[in-house]
């Protein structure tokens, strides 16, 4: 893959889940909300972002584990590639699972958990106001 390929200024990406190989994957525990259970260790895979810095698109792998969010960052569309995420919502107590091949979307200001009971991968795309 060519250096232009792997700018995340281009117009046009593929999100292959195996990564962009970029080196500039951000490691470490998940940042999305409190760790309450397991490790939570993420690799954040970005692979694109807009001009503005307001979108960006990616790949994302958690370890298990389960986190409890207060005030979920942005805006996210997302589809599971391997694993399991069970969403609770706070405010409903509304339960939903998501598994390989669904898709989710999570509006900014969420509350609840979202618990990993196995690795998991999605490809994401995310709109930060």
């Amino acid at each position: 893959m060519s250096e232009s390929a792997k700018s995340t200024t281009q117009i046009l990406v593929g999100l292959d889940p195996s990564g962009s190989r970029s080196g500039k994957e951000i490691r470490g525990p998940a940042t999305l909300g409190e760790i309450i259970a397991g490790e939570c260790e993420q690799v954040l895979d970005v692979f694109m972002t807009s001009e503005k810095g307001n979108f960006l698109a990616g790949v994302w792998r958690c370890t298990p584990g389960t986190m409890k969010l207060t005030d979920y960052p942005f805006n996210e569309m997302a589809t599971i590639i391997e694993g399991q995420i069970v969403v609770t919502d706070e405010d409903s107590g509304k339960v939903q699972k998501f598994g390989p091949g669904d898709g989710l979307a999570i509006r900014k200001g969420f509350r609840g958990t979202w618990h990993m009971p196995e690795p998991v991968l999605k490809r994401f795309a995310a709109e930060i106001s």
